[in-house]
């Protein structure tokens, strides 16, 4: 380990604030892509400072605030060597020179987003999202901003407050990994739970399949919208769900109510199309018509590129 910022890029101590990262949802070789994008909100937030996300970066050309444990994706040269020679642990210095944003992340954890697949291999709809939401939010910790994480499941469960720690980003990958889709969302209800939860305008990020009442679920995210907030989201569909199979006759099972039908795939793919196109059309008309980013993410779509199209595409029209 070298003892000054001058000299080659540190690696993580054993033990060290980086350790033990490596999950279900975020692998330490995926962190290389993460540490040179920003995710900031378009809209004014409140903070408690003035300003911040103006800029796209902070500089350090103002007030020293506090000090955070060092996070994979941190800047060596952000690491007070000080410190660092007098405790043999890595700090990262804040600086007290713009606002806090606060990203409100909730995830659908019905039995619908539970699907991976004909034979129920792979990843889900639940782990698309949960990958994602965790890039999100270990984007939004280091830059120094605060997230809050729950899931839509029977309506808003396993609520984690809006922190900026190292320790809170972890607590929020283990209550994913716990997480398991069933019921149903429950999506308005739990919305509307939410926004009592967290009080203040901020930005609310929002991964799920929409597969429930629309009309509710848009009057509901409307509740963020009209406080002054921003809201984004992801609706994920499996490729499956986008394009049906190559099949002849299959068993069609409702995830959630557990009913069936037989069908002749070929003789209801034209209409199934239709419809979906249609749902689609609703889905995204109704988001924009209400100010809110709208996402479609095929779970066939590596996560990594999904979000880093929408983050470029975010950054070039804000």
């Amino acid at each position: 380990m070298p003892a000054k910022p001058s000299q080659s890029s540190p690696s993580v101590p054993s033990g060290g604030p980086g350790a033990g990262l490596s999950s279900k949802y975020l692998r330490l070789d995926e962190l290389r892509w993460l540490r040179n994008l920003f995710f900031a909100s378009r809209h004014i937030v409140e903070g408690q400072y003035a300003g911040r996300h103006s800029s796209a970066r902070r500089g350090h050309s103002v007030e020293f605030s506090d000090y955070r444990q060092y996070m994979p994706g941190d800047e060596p040269t952000d690491i007070d060597w000080k410190v660092y020679a007098r405790s043999d642990r890595l700090f990262v210095k804040l600086f007290e020179q713009q606002s806090d944003m606060v990203v409100n992340v909730l995830v659908d954890a019905s039995a619908s987003m539970g699907y991976a697949g004909q034979d129920d291999r792979g990843y889900s709809k639940f782990d698309h999202a949960c990958m994602m939401a965790t890039a999100i939010a270990f984007l939004t910790v280091k830059q120094q901003d605060k997230v809050s994480f729950a899931v839509a499941r029977d309506g808003a469960q396993s609520f984690l407050r809006p922190y900026g720690s190292f320790k809170h980003f972890t607590d929020v990958l283990r209550t994913m990994e716990r997480t398991r889709p069933s019921g149903e969302a429950r999506l308005p209800e739990a919305l509307r739970t939410l926004a009592g939860l967290i009080g203040r305008r901020g930005l609310l990020v929002v991964f799920t399949d929409l597969l429930e009442d629309l009309s509710a679920t848009f009057d509901a995210l409307s509740i963020f919208t009209h406080r002054g907030g921003e809201v984004i989201v992801f609706q994920v569909l499996h490729a499956d769900e986008l394009h049906l199979p190559r099949l002849n006759n299959a068993l069609f099972v409702d995830s959630e109510t557990r009913d069936r039908v037989g069908l002749n795939v070929e003789d209801v793919r034209a209409e199934y199309e239709r419809t979906l196109r249609e749902f689609l059309e609703r889905c995204s008309a109704g988001c924009k018509g209400r100010g809110m980013d709208y996402n479609l993410v095929p779970t066939d779509q590596p996560y990594t590129q999904a979000l880093r199209d929408y983050l470029f595409r975010r950054a070039s029209i804000a």
